[in-house]
């Protein structure tokens, strides 16, 4: 017989759910392209690993420039994080920072590598040290210029007050970052994509989620006019309008929405993604919600297992994770 448990004791999995999800602007660019099997991108992302790695080994051994190198451990931890190898991401975002910091020409580089390091520590709640270096990467886009990066960060340090339950905050911050972006040339799509999906949970958790579910669906406007269908992208997309949805009443809708997006990042996400979790753990919110118990308490062991597969953390976890903060000081 399943033992079931209380909605008060599942809901902060919500919230976790938030900042899962709103890690799209560190890892699209890496998902979004590949027609692949989660398997088979795990494959590949290993071969890039000891490539990256042998390219580490030569350019120490010829000593090439502090920029060169620290761009080249910020590429190996991005590869890490994608395969759920965190403890060695934040060892070589650490190399590249340490690197990166004292060369003139890689101030831009150096503020997207504190920016995926504050990633990190937002994915398993050290909420501190995420606002900390999320604040040092904003300081240095602010000294360079450009209006797309100043705009990302703020939305990045919304997703911070996420975190912190300050929804009002998150709004403001999420809302001055779109602007931001909107205004500057030419901007990426993923950082658009963050940005609708930052903005839709900031409105909705203010308990303005009419505005929040015009954001959701200019969100999944946008994945279909500029992603390829059934990415990773309109996975995420989906995910939050589902979300939208449910809260402004339309909860069949939602629910609709969101099981396709579970199904496409399944399709596209290796299992040890936390971002996958992250879905599950709003679908099974849902579930507690409407008071179908069994089917929430099920997604609640799925991610349970998941989760001690793969050994690693979360804020409603049980693991931890070495800190970087001596190397940025």
């Amino acid at each position: 017989m399943i033992a079931l448990f209380s909605y008060r004791a599942y809901r902060p999995y919500l919230h976790l759910r938030v900042s899962l999800l709103l890690l799209t602007a560190l890892s699209l660019s890496v998902c979004v392209a590949w027609a692949q099997t989660p398997e088979l991108q795990s494959a590949a992302v290993q071969v890039r690993i000891v490539r990256d790695m042998e390219s580490i080994h030569i350019a120490e051994q010829q000593q090439r420039p502090e920029a060169e190198r620290g761009a080249l451990w910020a590429q190996l931890a991005s590869e890490y994080q994608y395969v759920a190898e965190f403890l060695k991401a934040e060892d070589a975002y650490n190399k590249s920072l340490h690197l990166l910091k004292t060369a003139p020409s890689a101030k831009a580089e150096y503020a997207g590598a504190l920016e995926s390091l504050a990633t990190l520590y937002l994915l398993y709640g050290h909420i501190d040290e995420a606002e900390r270096v999320r604040k040092q990467a904003l300081a240095v886009h602010k000294k360079l210029g450009n209006r797309f990066d100043i705009g990302l960060s703020q939305i990045h340090l919304a997703n911070v007050a996420i975190a912190r339950r300050q929804f009002k905050k998150a709004e403001r911050l999420s809302l001055r970052g779109m602007e931001e972006m909107e205004s500057s040339s030419n901007p990426p799509r993923a950082g658009i994509l963050s940005g609708l999906i930052t903005v839709t949970y900031a409105h909705c958790l203010r308990g303005h989620c009419d505005q929040g579910l015009t954001s959701a669906q200019q969100g999944l406007a946008f994945v279909n006019s500029n992603f390829v269908p059934e990415s990773v992208a309109v996975g995420f997309a989906l995910e939050t309008l589902g979300f939208a949805e449910w809260k402004t009443g339309a909860g069949q809708e939602g629910e609709k929405a969101m099981l396709h997006g579970i199904q496409i990042l399944r399709t596209n996400l290796v299992p040890a993604d936390p971002r996958l979790r992250g879905a599950l753990v709003q679908y099974g919110n849902y579930l507690a919600a409407t008071n179908r118990r069994v089917e929430a308490q099920e997604i609640h062991e799925e991610v349970e297992r998941m989760r001690s597969q793969t050994g690693t953390v979360c804020p409603a976890c049980t693991v931890s994770v070495y800190s970087l903060s001596k190397g940025l000081r």
